[in-house]
């Protein structure tokens, strides 16, 4: 049997009133564009590689976010075969005895979503979930990163394997996966693939106010003294807004009127590539000031401890294909 580490990149509707999304709406919500793999052995050998670019069939205007982070343009992927021919491809090269493993179960969620909507007849290989498998064995409560655990694992970032490019992100998650003290246990980690849906509450949320950066919009009015949702009145913090994430943090502030309210605030990429900003105010409760204070002491352990040293705040790439829009959520 072979593993077969899979990575994917894809686009998504520049809009959600755009025509393309009113003709498939949440049958397609994503479209594949690259189908990146590291195909190791029952040694732990990496045997081979492979980057299948694909030609995006109805969202053919690459997402601005996607372009940026991916460098995959319109013109590069114009003479890529379909996502079919793409996956004969690619079931080719994995070969029959063969299984799928992902970091997170986002990727399998996408491309059976595309097998389903592209009608390939082939079924998927059953698909395990590395990450999974990290957290239990690091002891992590919660997803790690892909970078956190290379990180962890003292895996270097080579030069020409830049992060989200789908083979090298595979092959990455290749060399965590040879790391591991016992790389077979994450057959103990089965994933299904998740039914995504767009979902109007979520959309709210998208990123909306224009900022000239992270710095300057953490220390703005806007983010020091948020304004009460219920008066309107400038309220004040009482803990400093705390790294949630990349691009998010939390924080507590007070009204003088409405008591604590609870800070979220997240930052991304607008359609024209600014940066962006959203900020939530909401009464806080039990669950929301444990959480923020759990945030803050251990925000204070690891900047303490220099975690935080090299940290760019500016760097939001980690931002995007976070909080997948799974039916169930």
């Amino acid at each position: 049997m072979q593993y077969i580490v899979l990575d994917l990149e894809w686009n998504q509707p520049v809009s959600y009133q755009s025509a393309a999304f009113r003709k498939v709406g949440d049958s397609l919500l994503f479209e594949v564009i690259q189908i990146g793999a590291a195909k190791l052995n029952e040694r732990m050998e990496i045997l081979d590689t492979v980057s299948i670019p694909i030609c995006p069939t109805y969202y053919v205007t690459i997402h601005p976010r996607v372009k940026r982070m991916t460098g995959l343009s319109q013109e590069i992927l114009c003479d890529a075969p379909d996502f079919p021919e793409g996956m004969a491809q690619f079931a080719d090269w994995c070969g029959e005895d063969c299984v799928f493993l992902t970091w997170g179960g986002d990727d399998v969620s996408v491309l059976q979503q595309n097998v389903d909507f592209f009608r390939v007849e082939r079924p998927l290989p059953k698909t395990y979930d590395l990450q999974q498998l990290y957290s239990k064995v690091m002891k992590h409560s919660g997803q790690t990163a892909l970078k956190t655990a290379m990180e962890e694992l003292q895996i270097e970032e080579e030069e020409d394997r830049a992060f989200h490019n789908a083979m090298h992100d595979a092959y990455y998650t290749a060399q965590v996966f040879r790391k591991m003290p016992e790389p077979p246990r994450v057959l103990e980690h089965e994933v299904q693939p998740r039914k995504l849906c767009h979902n109007e509450r979520r959309s709210r949320f998208r990123i909306t106010d224009a900022v000239p950066s992270v710095a300057q919009a953490l220390v703005s009015e806007q983010l020091t003294a948020p304004r009460c949702p219920t008066c309107g009145q400038a309220t004040r913090l009482v803990t400093e807004l705390v790294p949630q994430a990349a691009g998010k943090y939390v924080a507590l502030s007070r009204c003088q009127h409405h008591g604590l309210l609870f800070i979220k605030v997240r930052f991304g990429f607008l359609p024209d590539g600014q940066k962006g900003m959203h900020l939530s105010v909401l009464p806080a409760n039990k669950q929301t000031r444990a959480y923020v204070h759990t945030k803050e002491l251990q925000y204070q352990f690891k900047r303490k401890r220099g975690d935080y040293e090299s940290v760019d705040i500016e760097d939001l790439s980690d931002v995007f294909g976070s909080n997948m829009p799974f039916e169930d959520a």
